[in-house]
């Protein structure tokens, strides 16, 4: 099996490796230690996670410091499927030789990777050669003694699979999870990737790579860096492809440039993605001055509600108990759908160290002829297995009156039964006022308590701020060039920082005026764009528009961009996030037009804007 060379060879995950070390390594290197103190010592561990997060590549590095240490450990490797035979009897004798050979070269590992094969879970609809098998590996681990030196590993990444019976204390003591890589850890996991590289790319540049790489595991960044390089062949010598003889390559004139990363990363498919997508994005740079104070006041809210530790992504532990009477929740509700479509995916965002899990329509109804109930109660096991979690329920409403009674009950009393013990942060959010909510919903989050946060209009300063961009700005793309630098601004700094910061941050909001704000914003994001973050062709392209979207900007004058921009706020009065995102979209197509008359084109387009709105409402009342 072939691996890292040893633990520092591994990047982001240092608590594994420290968990390892204590299980695996120690107790056979001290022995003496645990038996001064009649210790025992454990006889298994079991990594479980999703594919690609490192099990195998932490199981191999153990065999090579296994090889390195003073006291060598032997290190036996093994398939699930590896042990099976179609010969009855012979799969047994396969397991009792692998454990004789182990009592043979103590101390030693005994590694199964994918032990689902070899030990599924017994059942009536199970054959008879599957449980015999699993009856031997219970007997066989049981025979080991409590100094034998023998320690058994397992790897799954699907451990509901695995016969429950293998599961407790004196088989596999312990269930260690590996999580898809955080921020931290994917700078890390890249920085081991590039290590030996010669023409490094920038730590700023990493930083914003790990930043846009989320739900991407170990291994997903692995081929992102192997595809990276081969952009850099296909760019400097494309002559490769077409020629039949071997073209001589000079790897000192080969230098992986940020454009060869960002184009592989559009060529793979993070494996997570594969099965699942969860929305998790930032808040765009054009959408920020309408649902910015919103999202700090929810994290100023959750630091609250979560227990200490549990909100920054370097200490996972989550000791401290929660301020709430029951595990961590809270539901964004409001008329707009602003908070399942922008500010959900972006405290997702924020808080993408801990395990995402999602409960909605998709999730509950995907699978043909299992019942909802059914989807409820194992995204919630799934959810408990890998504490401290996050269950992300977007727009409730959707699928509570889709499904039956028996699921909502189903789902109100698994949430009852959640004390503030379990450190599961859940989230949802819902598409009506609080009013509205249906009584068993209302009753599963206190409002005394902070659970309820109702999303409103935006006010007249954020909807100043937001029209200021196109106005004053002009109408160029801001998104295209911005979003990895606000990615990496957002997610370089940690949740708890954010938290602290938010309350300073509204004070001074108070103090000066918000136009001066948008004002050092985006002047700030033309510096950063023209510090040389992303391939020199966006740069350029950026650029471009810029200068095509000033000259119509300069058919205004200073007056009648004012008095457009004061005449956009006084009509958008009480209009929802939605509603103001279209009228923007609108705007900015007006304003790119060649027309000569300008001011009377965005006049018209904002009348009828108004008089659809009018319409809409007036449709709405009488449905009612």
């Amino acid at each position: 099996m072939s691996g890292a060379k040893d633990f520092s060879c591994i990047g982001g995950l240092e608590k594994h490796i420290r968990v390892v070390k204590e299980t695996v390594l120690f107790p056979l290197l001290y022995g003496d230690v645990y038996a001064k103190f009649n210790l025992k010592p454990p006889r298994g561990l079991l990594f479980y996670g999703p594919p690609g997060t490192g099990k195998t590549l932490v199981a191999s590095t153990l065999a090579a410091e296994c090889s390195n240490s003073e006291r060598k450990v032997s290190f036996i490797s093994r398939k699930g499927s590896d042990c099976l035979s179609k010969w009855v009897g012979e799969s047994e004798k396969k397991l009792q030789k692998i454990f004789s050979l182990a009592q043979q070269s103590k101390p030693c590992i005994i590694f199964f990777d994918e032990v689902d094969g070899l030990a599924p879970v017994r059942s009536s609809r199970q054959d008879f050669v599957h449980a015999s098998i699993v009856s031997t590996l219970l007997a066989l681990m049981d025979g080991l003694e409590n100094n034998s030196e023998i320690i058994v590993i397992g790897a799954t990444n699907r451990i509901d699979a695995i016969d429950p019976a293998l599961r407790r204390p004196g088989r596999f003591d312990r269930e260690l999870y590996f999580p898809l890589p955080c921020y931290n850890a994917r700078k890390e996991i890249l920085s081991v990737h590039i290590k030996s590289w010669k023409n490094k790319p920038p730590q700023k540049f990493l930083a914003c790579l790990a930043s846009k790489t989320i739900g991407f595991c170990g291994s997903d960044l692995q081929a992102l860096c192997a595809e990276a390089v081969m952009c850099c062949v296909r760019r400097n010598y494309p002559e490769i492809y077409t020629s039949k003889a071997k073209h001589q390559i000079n790897e000192r004139h080969l230098k992986v440039e940020k454009q060869d990363f960002l184009t592989a990363q559009q060529n793979i498919v993070p494996a997570s993605h594969r099965i699942s997508v969860v929305p998790v994005k930032s808040l765009s740079f054009k959408i920020q001055p309408l649902l910015q104070d919103n999202l700090s006041r929810i994290l100023s809210q959750l630091d609250i509600l979560c227990p200490g530790g549990m909100l920054i992504c370097d200490v996972i532990t989550g000791k401290a108990s929660s301020r709430s009477t029951s595990c961590p929740r809270i539901i964004l509700c409001g008329n707009d759908d602003s908070h399942t479509r922008h500010l959900g995916p972006a405290l997702l965002h924020t808080l993408e160290h801990l395990p995402c899990h999602v409960l909605d329509v998709t999730t509950l109804f995907e699978e043909t002829g299992r019942a909802a109930e059914e989807a409820i109660i194992q995204k919630m096991k799934m959810a408990r297995r890998s504490l401290p979690s996050l269950l992300y329920v977007p727009d409730i409403l959707a699928w509570w009156d889709l499904v039956d009674e028996a699921a909502r009950i189903v789902f109100t009393s698994l949430m009852q039964g959640l004390d503030r013990s379990v450190h599961m942060l859940i989230l949802a959010t819902a598409n009506c006022s609080q009013a509205d909510l249906p009584t068993d919903v209302a009753c599963l989050f206190d409002d005394h308590q902070g659970e309820v946060f109702e999303i409103m209009s935006p006010g007249e300063q954020e909807r100043e701020s937001f029209f200021k961009q196109l106005f004053l700005h002009s109408t160029f793309d801001i998104e295209s060039n911005q979003s990895s630098q606000v990615d990496f601004v957002q997610t370089g700094t940690s949740p708890k920082k954010t938290i602290k910061e938010g309350g300073r941050k509204r004070k001074s909001a108070r103090k000066t005026n918000s136009s001066e704000n948008s004002l050092s914003q985006i002047t700030i994001k033309r510096k950063s764009s023209a510090s040389g973050e992303g391939p020199s062709s966006k740069r350029s392209k950026n650029v471009s528009a810029g200068t095509l979207s000033t000259s119509s900007s300069e058919k205004f004058t200073d007056s009648q961009a004012e008095e457009l921009l004061q005449k956009v706020i006084e009509v958008t009065e009480a209009w929802s996030c939605h509603e103001l995102e279209v009228l923007y979209a609108s705007l900015e197509l007006t304003l790119e037009r060649n027309g000569e008359d300008l001011y009377t084109a965005v006049e018209e387009c904002l009348e009828q804007f108004t008089e659809f709105r009018k319409i809409k409402m007036n449709v709405k009342r009488e449905e009612k």
